[in-house]
């Protein structure tokens, strides 16, 4: 009997940490430039300040959503389609990864964050 009950608690314990794992993917610097020049569809977003948005960006990032905002208001999140790829960045990848598992949990299917944001970038800014 004590083998049964310890072989479902190993079972429980097993699937608990399974549905923790991360449901969205980090990406390179080169697999983001992949995404920027073949998939101009995606949604391309910074979830950085928008004086760090304006001060320096990566191209193709057309879309602002301040991390500090929306965490308290997911409404703002009614802008993006669910449906198409959301391609995630910030400073230096942490408040995107963080942004990254609210959209995940409010249902948007593919979601992608650019590991070490913008600092570990070295394609081009403006």
């Amino acid at each position: 009997m004590k083998k049964i009950i310890v072989f479902a608690l190993a079972i429980i314990m097993i699937l608990t940490l399974a549905s923790c794992s991360k449901a969205y993917t980090n990406i390179s610097n080169s697999e983001l430039a992949d995404m920027l020049e073949n998939h101009p569809e995606y949604q391309f977003v910074d979830v950085r300040t928008s004086t760090e948005f304006y001060d320096t960006k990566i191209p193709g990032f057309t879309i602002n959503l301040d991390y500090y905002i929306f965490v308290d208001d997911y409404s703002i999140l009614d802008n993006l389609d669910k449906d198409i790829p959301v391609v995630l960045m910030c400073n230096s990848g942490n408040r995107s990864a963080s942004a990254a598992d609210i959209l995940v949990k409010e249902g948007f299917k593919v979601v992608y964050n650019l590991e070490n944001g913008i600092q570990g970038w070295d394609g081009e800014t403006t």
